[in-house]
């Protein structure tokens, strides 16, 4: 019996790397049929009239507000960099960070959140225990801000809930407090805390000072504010921008638990379903396809032509520094 127990586990274990590569793909398709499943009730080519009615300028200040949403998430790579105390230059950490992230929004945590960004740190110097806790740092001041804003947010109660769903205003709110609470708990535990570092999975931690927490949390707060800023100008002011960010901070929860790489289709839903009692659902579907193109495809196609360049320029340096130097020409007999 106790074979009989551990042999499909044994069996489990030995194939699960091989799961785990098949899993996103079949997530993906999954989802892409629920999308085709929703999407023949929409009207796409009034969707397609409403985006093309968003003014230019308004594209513009969205644009704008992209570049600040990305320098503001790469500042946490700034602040990574006086954490870790390595050397490479602000504008490579900086650039690092946003080539990263680009990737990260569209193709997963483990290509561009983590991959990327331990491959471009490594291949710029950069040790690799010390390329991940960089990256370990970046991740969770994005959360910690997440946190102290959705918090608010969520308890203030001024996120439409939409009717029929499971979770209502008074569990959102009790999400809220939970969700400060967190914050809140970090940075005392910064502030106050007598046992500052410790060793998790191999990688050891330190707690950062009570002001480099309290960076994490402003600049990440600032770069998820500025997220839902876009939105916001593309909805161009049809929706109160509290209703908007909340709405947003909810989409990426969702696109966290279904680990759909960008929330794909799950943001748009989302948008719709709290949005469409007051504004139509094709003029905020509009909005949310902009947005993905402003802030997700865009900058992707940026970071698929710079990677590429940034690794040739990489491994033509590292050629020239490890080429044996020229000797004296032998003489031809």
């Amino acid at each position: 019996m106790k074979f009989l127990h551990t042999s499909p586990m044994r069996a489990l274990r030995h194939r699960w790397p091989r799961v785990k590569r098949v899993l996103p793909v079949l997530i993906l398709l999954v989802v892409a049929g629920l999308l085709y499943y929703f999407g023949r009730s929409v009207d796409w080519p009034q969707v397609w009239a409403s985006m093309r009615k968003i003014p230019p300028q308004t594209i513009g200040i969205a644009a704008s507000l992209v570049v600040a949403g990305y320098l503001a998430y790469g500042c946490l790579d700034l602040l990574g960099k006086r954490y870790a105390r390595h050397t490479l230059p602000a504008p490579k950490a900086l650039g690092v960070a946003m080539v990263s992230y680009a990737l990260n929004l569209n193709l997963g945590v483990l290509v561009g959140g983590l991959g990327a960004r331990l491959r471009l740190y490594t291949r710029l110097g950069c040790r690799k225990s010390v390329a991940t806790r960089v990256a370990l740092f970046s991740a969770l001041s994005n959360w910690i801000g997440y946190a102290w804003l959705a918090g608010a947010l969520f308890a203030w109660g001024v996120v439409p809930v939409p009717a029929g769903w499971e979770i209502g205003a008074g569990m959102l709110r009790l999400l809220g407090v939970a969700l400060l609470a967190l914050g809140a708990a970090y940075v005392a535990a910064c502030a106050t805390s007598t046992r500052r570092s410790a060793t998790w999975m191999g990688h050891h931690i330190t707690l950062p000072g009570v002001g480099m927490a309290a960076a994490q949390c402003a600049v990440a707060a600032l770069s998820w504010a500025i997220m839902g800023g876009i939105i916001y100008v593309l909805l161009q002011g049809k929706a109160a921008y509290p209703a908007v960010l909340g709405i947003l901070l909810c989409t990426s929860f969702a696109a966290v638990i279904t680990r759909v790489p960008g929330g794909l289709g799950t943001t748009e839903a989302i948008f719709v379903a709290a949005l469409a009692p007051e504004i139509p659902a094709t003029q905020v579907l509009g909005a949310a396809l902009a947005y993905r193109a402003l802030y997700a495809l865009a900058p992707l196609c940026l970071a698929l032509a710079a990677y590429p360049l940034i690794e040739l320029r990489l491994g033509l340096r590292r050629r020239k520094t490890q080429a044996p130097p020229a000797g004296p020409a032998r003489r031809l007999l």
